[in-house]
């Protein structure tokens, strides 16, 4: 490469880069916005109809993650009257895309059948789904069905109590990286 090209090189680089510094930080997903307002911060107090708004804009444009805070709200009554219909809904769609607090969510539902018909064998799919995933609470509850031989498991004990300890396991990970 001649100088004057690697001096160029060089300039287009720094310009690059000069353009990304003078434009700032990228703006947050909505997802990450909604988050923010849901929970409150220093720089912004919680505002909920907001949360609801941008989980709900990002959920019916096809965001998992949005369409799980959304199902959440919906089932809480936060900012929203509460509908478990469209709790369940919005849960299962996050679930379908492999968002393992919406399969534990949507398994809940189905144990408990609010907004759904009640279905254990359906709970227990989720669940397992979502203790495929590391997901603390559905590796937990896959153990207690397992030893109380409830949520469509069959009782093991020794099952029951290799589950316990991948719990534990999974709880320690998620400890971790909060």
């Amino acid at each position: 490469m001649t100088t004057a090209r690697r001096a160029f090189s060089v300039l287009a680089a720094s310009l690059a880069l000069a353009s990304v510094a003078l434009a700032g930080p990228a703006p947050a997903s909505p997802v990450e916005e909604g988050r923010k307002y849901l929970r409150g911060s220093e720089q912004a107090p919680a505002n909920l109809p907001r949360a609801f708004q941008l989980f709900s804009g990002a959920a019916q444009k096809g965001d998992p993650l949005a369409a799980y805070y959304l199902g959440m709200m919906y089932q809480n009554g936060m900012a929203v009257a509460r509908n478990m219909t469209a709790a369940a809904h919005w849960l299962q769609f996050s679930a379908t895309r492999e968002t393992p607090a919406a399969m534990y969510a949507l398994a809940k539902l189905y144990l408990a059948g609010d907004g759904v018909k009640r279905d254990e064998l359906a709970a227990r799919r989720w669940i397992e789904k979502a203790a495929d995933l590391d997901y603390p609470e559905a590796v937990m509850a896959m153990a207690i069905g397992l030893r109380d031989g409830s949520m469509g498991f069959e009782r093991n004990e020794a099952l029951a109590e290799t589950q316990m300890r991948f719990a534990n396991r999974a709880l320690k990970l998620a400890g971790a990286s909060r």
